[in-house]
């Protein structure tokens, strides 16, 4: 077996990252001296003076007099340029609607809007005209936009520039990237996932994190995503966590099956509701079963209990540390969170080493959206080192 190879560090790798740890520095600190630089990053005064001159040089830092102090000469502080300004994270996992948020670089939240999408033209047609909107509430901002991150409800195939989505027919022939590309000319757009982004903001809420953390979504679609000491396992062209794929057979037999995503998906139980006659709101079917209803009981438990047995199969395959649960619908994932948690106490064993830490998601509106912030954010900074010599 050869021995993995390890990355060769060159002069220019060792220059991008200390580059991108003082671009991190400036943001987080917003402004800060080249000696607080040197200092948090455990580089030399020299080191900091090659980078910083040429970021100043370029155009993306600043130098000015601090505010600060009130005798004696003023320190001079570092501070990103007041020209770049925005973040654009749009939400693409409604049919009907079109949501974003307008973060500046330092992560403050400044417009949000969410709108129904115009059904009288093609969904390519409707993404250009909300382009439009957002593009009309950044001239109401200072500062240009430095990057767009975009998620959506399948899996993304970057090499395509395709999302794999069945529920949304627009999307099957959709080249997200390039649309985006065009429509706020910049390079920096990136297309994730919902899964990843909602797993990637919630493995990064943790106080302490996790070892390893499987992210598991059940709405009108079912998705999933593992991360193992922080690096996500995306799988070859990006398609790992589609365990709404996974097929559920009871004949091993047959050549009939159905998917999870089938089986347990929001869509599904309506669907259930509907040829049973049930003249219910998904929501307030949940309320019934919650209040112990025979009807609601009878065609929700084996939904929980199908969701239990697979992520219990799943337990096995990763063997997380911690596994989220997560759902358009708060109550749905309340149910399915405390119905896997029974189901592995009645499963406990001190020969089986499964100890996994189960806990329903955080319900932040913004928490799928910050991920893609920090992401789109990131991708910017690797942008600068890049091109800043």
């Amino acid at each position: 077996m050869a021995a993995e190879k390890k990355e060769v560090l060159t002069l220019k790798n060792i220059r991008n990252i200390n580059m991108e740890n003082i671009l991190h520095s400036v943001l987080e600190n917003r402004s800060v001296t080249r000696s607080a630089l040197a200092k948090e990053n455990g580089i030399s005064l020299m080191t900091v003076k090659h980078i910083v001159d040429a970021l100043i040089e370029a155009g993306i830092l600043v130098e000015k007099e601090s505010l600060c102090g009130d005798v004696g000469r003023k320190p001079k502080v570092l501070e990103i340029s007041e020209k770049y300004g925005s973040i654009v994270c749009i939400d693409l996992t409604s049919k009907e609607t079109f949501r974003f948020l307008i973060y500046d670089i330092y992560r403050d939240l400044k417009a949000e809007q969410s709108f129904f999408l115009d059904t009288e033209v093609s969904y390519e047609e409707g993404l250009k005209e909300a382009a439009g909107k957002v593009k009309e509430r950044l001239l109401e901002l200072n500062g240009a936009v430095v990057g767009v991150a975009v998620f959506v409800p399948g899996a993304y195939d970057e090499t395509k520039d395709l999302v794999n989505y069945d529920l949304i027919a627009g999307f099957k022939e959709l080249h997200i990237r390039a649309l985006f590309e065009e429509q706020f000319s910049i390079k920096n757009i990136l297309v994730f996932h919902d899964v990843f982004a909602a797993a990637r903001s919630e493995y990064d809420s943790q106080d302490l994190k996790a070892e390893s953390q499987f992210y598991f979504y059940c709405g009108y679609g079912v998705g999933g995503f593992f991360i193992y000491q922080d690096v996500p396992v995306s799988g070859a062209e990006k398609m790992a966590g589609e365990v709404g794929k996974m097929l559920l057979s009871m004949d091993g037999a047959s050549e009939g099956y159905r998917t999870l995503e089938d089986t347990v998906s929001v869509l599904a139980v309506t669907e259930r509701m509907k040829e049973q006659k049930i003249n219910s709101s998904f929501r307030d079917f949940l309320e019934r079963y919650k209040r112990g209803e025979d009807q609601a009981v009878q065609l929700l438990e084996p939904v929980f209990s199908t969701i239990s047995k697979v992520l219990y199969n799943l337990l096995w395959v990763y063997n997380p540390s911690r596994v989220v649960i997560d759902s358009c619908e708060r109550v749905y994932c309340e149910l399915i969170t405390e119905h896997f948690r029974q189901f592995m106490e009645k499963m406990r064993d001190e020969a089986i080493p499964i100890h996994a830490k189960v806990s329903a998601a955080r319900y932040d509106e913004y928490h799928r959206m910050q991920g893609c912030f920090r992401m789109a954010r990131d991708a910017w900074i690797q942008e600068i080192s890049d091109f800043v010599q």
